[in-house]
Parts: structure tokens; C-alpha cells; sequence
């Protein structure tokens, strides 16, 4: 009878200790992406990205040697576009939010809004462009970080004035020694 309680405690005790070792084994870790404007993962496949933002899009050649998805969307009350793009292996490497205007103002008001968002979510970037010499009409800031870089650029010209934020996946960010 003392055997059967006994072995009935240590089949307890090791059912418990398999269960919390479970528990606790490294599963594959979801890469996260973090951009405020999609709710897509590095993980999610183009026909993820086409069931969340819907079939109304446009498709051109990626600068990684894949497809780049397009689709209208709306980020900071403004309209703009959405790029995913994918590589050669149909794994997403970047996403992408754009826009553009003829309001030099309009821009450079949401510029301000997205690094200020950006620096307080993640801090001060590790690289500016508003130092630099030469960048009257070009400017940026990127930040570095683990899940991938983030790299705001504003474009002005007379004619074009643009921004970008895009959010790269971490097979394709540099380090700042880089």
C-alpha cells in the first residue's frame, strides 16, 4: 500500500514536471513587426497580406527579387499606400508606408508626428540625415533595433514632396557599424 501512494506521488510529481517542461520549451518565436499601419508579422504570406487588406491592390518587382504587393491605405488620418515586399522565396522582407502631397507644411507636419512617435516608442534614432550635409530636400532617421530596422525618409522637391516609414526585416537591417 505504501509502494502504490509512493508511486502514485512520483507519477504525480513527473506528470507535473512534463507538463511545466512543456510549457516552458522554446517554441519558434513569431517575428514581431511592429508597424502601427498593418497588423501583419514577418511570418505572413502573401496570401495573408491579401486577406487582411483585400483583393484591390497593385503588384510590381520588389528591390528583393520578388513581388511588391500595393494597396491603398489610410495611416495618421492620412491617405497613402501599403507596400509589402516580398524576396525571391516569397518571405517578406519590408513594409512600407508612403505618402505623398503638394503641401510642403502638410508634410513636414507629418514627418514631425512619425519620428515623434517613433522616438518615443523606441528612442532617439542611430542614424539622421538632418545632420548631414547636402540633405536640404532629403531627410530621415533610422532607427536600429533587434526585430528589424525602421527607416523614415521625407523627399522634397517643387514639384514632389513624399515620405516614407518602413519597417525591414532582420535578415536585411544593418547595424549601425554597418
Amino acid at each position: 500500500m505504501k509502494h502504490k501512494k509512493l508511486l502514485s506521488i512520483a507519477t504525480a510529481t513527473l506528470t507535473l514536471a512534463l507538463f511545466v517542461l512543456s510549457g516552458c520549451q522554446k517554441k519558434e518565436d513569431v517575428l514581431k513587426l511592429n508597424a502601427p499601419f498593418t497588423k501583419m508579422d514577418w511570418n505572413n504570406s502573401k496570401d495573408d497580406v491579401i486577406a487582411a487588406e483585400g483583393d484591390d491592390y497593385e503588384t510590381y518587382d520588389s528591390v528583393y527579387n520578388g513581388t511588391t504587393y500595393s494597396f491603398n491605405k489610410k495611416y495618421n488620418s492620412e491617405d497613402g499606400t501599403v507596400k509589402y515586399m516580398f524576396d525571391d522565396k516569397d518571405k517578406l522582407m519590408c513594409v512600407a508606408w508612403s505618402y505623398s502631397t503638394t503641401d510642403l507644411k502638410a508634410l513636414e507636419d507629418l514627418y514631425t508626428k512619425i519620428n515623434d512617435d517613433l522616438t518615443n516608442e523606441y528612442g532617439d534614432s542611430g542614424y539622421n540625415t538632418d545632420e548631414a550635409e547636402n540633405t536640404i530636400n532629403n531627410y530621415g532617421n533610422i532607427w536600429y533595433l533587434d526585430f528589424g530596422d525602421i527607416v523614415l525618409s521625407a523627399m522634397t522637391t517643387e514639384e514632389n514632396k513624399a515620405l516614407q516609414v518602413a519597417f525591414l526585416h532582420p535578415d536585411v537591417s544593418y547595424s549601425e557599424d554597418e
